[in-house]
Parts: C-alpha cells; sequence; structure tokens
C-alpha cells in the first residue's frame, strides 16, 4: 500500500523505533515510578529519559512541566479546562480542530465564555494582525495550532506569541501537525501551554501524547486516583507532573516516543522538514496540471506536509474508495474533525481528499498517486 495519510497517524514507523520498543516491551516493561525492582526502575528510567528528550527538543527548561497523556485531545482538554473561567474572552480560529473547539463550545455553555474564531488570511495563515484586532479586555487565552490539518499551512506562532506576551495573555499552541517536522521552542514562541500527539511525526505508537505549561500556570487533573507517589495521602498530588499522570502510564508508548525523538534527532528536523516539503511541492505542481482538479492548499506556502483536493462533481469519499480499493493508495476524505475550516473553505457538505506526506513518502509514490487521481477523474 502506498500510505499518504500521515496526518491522521504516520506509517511506517521508523524500523528502530519498533525493534527497540519491542524489545523493552518483552524483557523489561514493568510499571514505572511503582516498584523498586531492577524492571521498575528501568521502566521509570524510559519515563524520565523521554521527558529530558522532549525538553530538549521544545527548549523546555524544567522537565517536571511536561505530563504524559493518551493523546493531543487529551492534552489539550487539561490545558483549556485548567485555564479558562466564567465569562473569559477566548480567541481561536475557524481552522482549529474539534479538540479544541468542543471543549471550548461545551466551556461556552457551562461557563458563558466569550469565543472569538478568527478566519485566516488569503493564505490560509493565522498572523499576528489578525489576533490582535481582536482581543478584548477580557481575553483571557489564545488558543490555536501551530499548522492546522486540513490544508497544512503554518499560522505565525513566533509573533503570535510575542504579542499574547506584552497583551499578559494565555497562548495555547496546538502541535499535533508540526511536531517532529518544524523546530519548535517554547521559549522563543512564548507559548505557555503546549499540546503534543506522540503517534504522528514523533513516529511513536499511538495513546502517546504530553503537555507542557510553564510556570505560571497551574493545571489541573481531570482524572483523579493513584499515581506512585504520595501514596499516604488520599488526595492528588498537587505538583506537576504527578498530579496528570493519574494510573499505570502508558510505558511502551512513552518507550516507542522516545525511540521517535531519538530517530528524528539522528536524521534532523531540517533535513525532514526539506524532505517533506520537496515532495509536498512536487505532489501539488503535479496535481495542477490535471483537468478538473480543485487544490485547496495554497501552492506557494511553507506547508506541513498536507495537500487536499476534489476532483470536481466527485464526492470526496468516492474518490478515497477508489484510490484505497483499485489503486491500494491511503488517504482520506470527509471533513476531518474540522467543521469550521471546511465551512469557511465551502466544503462542509463535499469534504475533500487529503493527502498528507512523511518523510518515507517517495517521488515515485506521489506520480502513481497523480497518476491515479487523472484516471479518476476521467471517469466522469
Amino acid at each position: 500500500m502506498i500510505y499518504f495519510d500521515n496526518a491522521a497517524t504516520t506509517f511506517p514507523k521508523p524500523d528502530i523505533v519498533l525493534q527497540n520498543t519491542f524489545e523493552f516491551a518483552k524483557l523489561h516493561c514493568a510499571n514505572p515510578g511503582r516498584s523498586a525492582h531492577k524492571i521498575g526502575v528501568l521502566s521509570s528510567k524510559v519515563v524520565y529519559e523521554c521527558r529530558e528528550k522532549i525538553g530538549a527538543m521544545f527548549n523546555i527548561s524544567d522537565i517536571n512541566k511536561i505530563a504524559f497523556t493518551k493523546n493531543c485531545s487529551e492534552a489539550l482538554n487539561i490545558g483549556l479546562f485548567s485555564t479558562i473561567k466564567e465569562n473569559d474572552h477566548i480567541i481561536t480560529s475557524v481552522l482549529e480542530h474539534n479538540s479544541i473547539i468542543r471543549p471550548l463550545e461545551y466551556l461556552k455553555k457551562e461557563k458563558n465564555i466569550d469565543i472569538t474564531y478568527l478566519e485566516p488570511n488569503e493564505n490560509m495563515i493565522i498572523t499576528k494582525d489578525i489576533v490582535e484586532k481582536n482581543i478584548k479586555n477580557n481575553t483571557k487565552l489564545i488558543a490555536l495550532c501551530h499548522a492546522n490539518n486540513i490544508v497544512g499551512t503554518f499560522n505565525d506562532i513566533e509573533d503570535i506569541g510575542q504579542l499574547a506576551k506584552e497583551k499578559n495573555i494565555l497562548f495555547l499552541v496546538d502541535v499535533a501537525q508540526s511536531a517532529g517536522k518544524k523546530n519548535i521552542d517554547v521559549q522563543k514562541m512564548n507559548i505557555d501551554i503546549l499540546c503534543s500527539p506522540g503517534h504522528k511525526s514523533l513516529f511513536s505508537l499511538s495513546g502517546t501524547g504530553f503537555i507542557y505549561a510553564n510556570e505560571k500556570l497551574h493545571l489541573k487533573p481531570i482524572l483523579y486516583g493513584g499515581t506512585g507517589s504520595f501514596s499516604d495521602d488520599t488526595n492528588q498530588p498537587n505538583i506537576m507532573p504527578d498530579m496528570l499522570e493519574t494510573g499505570t502510564l502508558n510505558v511502551v508508548g512513552i518507550k516507542s516516543m522516545l525511540e521517535g525523538i531519538n530517530w528524528i534527532n539522528s536524521i534532523g528536523i531540517d533535513a525532514i522538514s526539506k524532505k517533506e516539503s520537496e515532495l509536498t511541492h512536487y505532489m501539488i505542481s503535479q496535481l495542477s496540471k490535471i483537468n478538473n482538479i480543485i487544490i485547496y492548499t495554497p501552492k506557494n506556502e511553507e506547508l506541513a506536509g498536507i495537500i487536499s483536493i476534489n476532483i470536481k462533481d466527485m464526492d470526496s469519499s468516492f474518490v478515497t474508495a477508489i484510490l484505497d480499493s483499485k489503486y491500494d493508495i491511503a488517504v482520506r476524505g470527509g471533513v476531518h474533525c474540522n467543521p469550521k475550516g471546511h465551512l469557511f473553505i465551502g466544503t462542509l457538505q463535499s469534504g475533500f481528499v487529503r493527502a498528507s506526506i512523511s518523510y518515507f513518502n517517495t517521488k515515485n509514490e506521489v506520480d502513481i498517486f497523480v497518476n491515479a487521481i487523472n484516471d479518476i477523474q476521467k471517469m466522469k
């Protein structure tokens, strides 16, 4: 199979990631933070080392401010529910995933918050100027993705982060589509809360993610119970990361994230980004030559490896099904858990076909995909 659904989860994972993770699961996997025996200590060491690697990758000085979660959605829920209070004003955008939109809409009903949904510029980018025009006296939080999951453009996060700092507004960033693809520095970008999955471009297994919050913030757990620490106290620990890491951690998944980051470091984020960018723009250039194709991804912008298209007068689900059944190509159709973005673009009813690039894709695979799209558009 040719796999172009990497924005959903990366496949394949690097061989070394799987090899080292499965070896750990077979020989050393115990419950981290619970037991003092040898393999328990080894499991705790894996958790600590992964926290260290995350800290280094994102320039997080205090790694105890990093808590592991089961995915990015959980991390975003923790960040949003911890910081938003009654009648707060929140700035977000129409390009956000439902993992931001749905918690905010719930809080709108429960806490009467005011939400401003920013629209991007003509290049599908949220800029500092767009944000600044919408700040109010009671703006509490700016919550934005680094790169959106429908057309793959990057927002001006560093400039927006500086604005948030100047205005004393909290800044939460969802890096689901950019972590491992682009250099991210929470200090330079003035990011207060960073939320990431592990299973996408950090190349870990499913069931992994993390949240970082800086020293200004006190996050609140959404799950209570055993943490392996302060076990003689019936109250939930009040320190990071213990307070958020309730129950047995997914140590096998965390090991895979550690190995994924090690693999990324061995290649280099810049090298990964360069290869993916070349393939992305090559795909766009080749698709542009085909009749009856609508390309929604901007052609001249820096992109997170996402190319979104439709064949005129063809349902996106039909096209994805044909690609799968006839050509053995995996892409994703529909609205991609991003209804406001599709409404803005005008594709809420039709959806579109999203192809997403990974480091492991090749130019030949792009050519096969483009030829398949050309064949399908002739079926009209």
